[in-house]
């Protein structure tokens, strides 16, 4: 099977199996073969198949182009030993070119006397010593984690037992795919450098799952196929590749010189050993799929720690105030992003915001926001003004499924105001000294910011007492929060852990309420991210 061979520039090399028509090779970590180097262009270049068995390799727009040996392309068909320079690595295709196999249309039922069928649900009858053999054979095919490994190990078991002197391994992977020839033996190619194998001896192993028998006893009791005189077939049989009552693949074999047929027991052998073949081609799968899941895995772990340093490395806290927030989430990355920051006129700057979604696609706009907001409201302006730009670069900039829901916000120690827009966000509790709890900013908030680019934001303010007090802003994953009954937190629990904790520091007040929403939730998975920002002035 073709595949790639992949040069790191200290020496490593790295193994790519070409088992999809087009593969993208780049700097993201969705690429087919990801480069982690500067020079790498996120989807760099694309290698793809022409449908004749040609290879190509594309450029796809990227900062410093491809090579191909050593030259300068756009795009270009690649062979066997081309070297492709991406970054600081180098590709080398390795993908000899295999003897055609052509399906000729021809049908069993010119065939007479020598031809045998049995159907799927027929079962394998084989004597102690087969079964003994394929014992052994068990562990030496599904123990093979490579695809090519495990096929060519696979037809050389083939060979061995059955002494077949042409025989090939097509898979298939479904419909409406076509069958892929994947390995062939000793094959003896006529004129045209093609193999020829009867159309209706594949079709009905790959369709019906039937194991199909020709033999030619040299009696003239049949009327042999097309195929079967051009290339001299003594004998032949083809099975299918099945497991768990899905087909896939088929294994061909035959004899071109050899004298005496395949019996029942020589094929019903066979097909035991498509079964093997089938069972390890899942296993492999399994392997790529968990593979797979742990790159991904590794990916969404960094992904995470660099969306933690998006958050605030450390609580502020300063003469007369105290912030403390905390973000949980619902996936390996939030969609969720809360921000605080002192700025050079003395306000602090407080932001809580939920994107809709989960997951990696609601946390880059999240990394978005930030770096927006850290631009644009660092410095003294006006906050409706800015906000509402903030708005129209949004809406620019996402799709129309995308919005944000927020409370952006100026805190003024001084004066004990907090002036803020809310655009469709939950609006904060007010927690007094005197163990008053206050939902406010109960009218219909402003629009969520990427719904409409000319949208208008109006200012809301709130008077802080003079006596010690704390606002507490989150998002709607804490009302929301699921229990195995499928039942919600709800205002009314967080308010009544909020009031169950009054006195206690910003910090410590995070806490327990994140420790009450766990013991109504229990062992439910949490699917939506989950953020707290407290607020404290003395």
């Amino acid at each position: 099977m073709a595949h790639l061979m992949l040069q790191f520039p200290d020496g490593r090399s790295s193994k790519f199996p070409i088992q999809k028509p087009e593969l993208f090779v780049g700097r993201d970590a969705s690429c087919d073969i990801t480069l982690k180097d500067g020079i790498t262009s996120r989807r760099h270049a694309r290698l793809f198949s022409d449908g004749e068995g040609h290879y190509w390799i594309q450029d796809l727009r990227s900062k410093n182009g491809i090579s191909l040996n050593d030259q300068p392309i756009s795009e270009a068909r690649i062979q066997h030993g081309d070297r492709i320079g991406i970054g600081t690595c180098q590709l080398t295709l390795f993908a000899e070119p295999l003897p055609t196999v052509v399906l000729q249309e021809t049908s069993l039922e010119t065939q007479t006397g020598a031809t045998s069928a049995w159907r799927a649900d027929e079962r394998l009858d084989l004597p102690r010593k087969r079964l003994e053999t394929l014992y052994e054979l068990n562990e030496r095919l599904t123990g093979r984690l490579d695809r090519d490994d495990l096929l060519n190990e696979l037809l050389d078991v083939c060979t061995e037992q059955l002494r077949f002197e042409r025989t090939g391994i097509a898979v298939w992977p479904g419909k409406p795919h076509p069958l892929q020839w994947i390995h062939l033996r000793n094959i003896g190619a006529d004129s045209s450098g093609t193999f020829s194998i009867s159309r209706s001896v594949v079709d009905r192993a790959l369709y019906h799952a039937e194991r199909i028998l020709i033999v030619d006893t040299e009696e003239g009791e049949f009327d042999p196929t097309v195929s079967m005189v051009s290339n001299n077939i003594r004998s032949a049989m083809c099975v299918p590749m099945e497991y768990l009552q899905e087909v896939h693949g088929v294994i061909y074999g035959d004899r071109v010189s050899s004298t005496g047929g395949y019996g029942k027991e020589d094929i019903d052998f066979l097909a035991a050993l498509g079964r093997l073949g089938a069972m390890g081609l899942a296993n492999v799968q399994l392997v790529e799929e968990m593979r797979h899941r742990q790159q991904v895995e590794i990916q969404l772990q960094l992904a995470r720690q660099i969306q933690s340093n998006l958050f605030p490395a450390e609580p502020l806290e300063m003469k007369g105030v105290q912030i403390h927030g905390l973000n949980d989430p619902g996936l390996a990355v939030s969609g969720d992003y809360y921000d605080y920051f002192l700025r050079e006129d003395g306000l602090i700057m407080v932001v809580i915001a939920d994107v809709a979604g989960k997951g990696v696609p609601a946390s880059l706009l999240t990394a978005n926001l930030q770096a927006a907001i850290r631009v644009m409201l660092t410095k003294e302006k006006h906050l409706v003004e800015t906000v509402e730009a903030l708005n129209r670069l949004i809406c620019e900039n996402t799709g129309d499924a995308s919005f944000i829901t927020a409370i952006i916000g100026l805190l003024d120690p001084a004066n004990r105001t907090f002036t803020y827009v809310n655009a469709g966000h939950h609006g904060p509790y007010l927690i007094r000294e005197e163990k008053h709890l206050e939902k406010l900013d109960e009218a219909d908030p402003c629009l969520p910011f990427g719904v409409e680019s000319n949208a208008t934001y109006q200012l809301g303010k709130i008077e802080l007492p003079s006596s010690p007090s704390t606002l507490v802003f989150y998002t709607d994953g804490v009302p929301d929060a699921e229990n195995e009954q499928r039942e919600h937190f709800q205002e009314d629990r967080f308010s009544a852990a909020l009031e169950s904790n009054f006195g206690q520091p910003p910090g410590e007040l995070i806490t327990r309420v994140r420790r009450s929403i766990k013991q109504f939730t229990r062992n439910h998975v949490q699917t939506d991210d989950i953020t707290l920002v407290a607020v404290k002035l003395d």
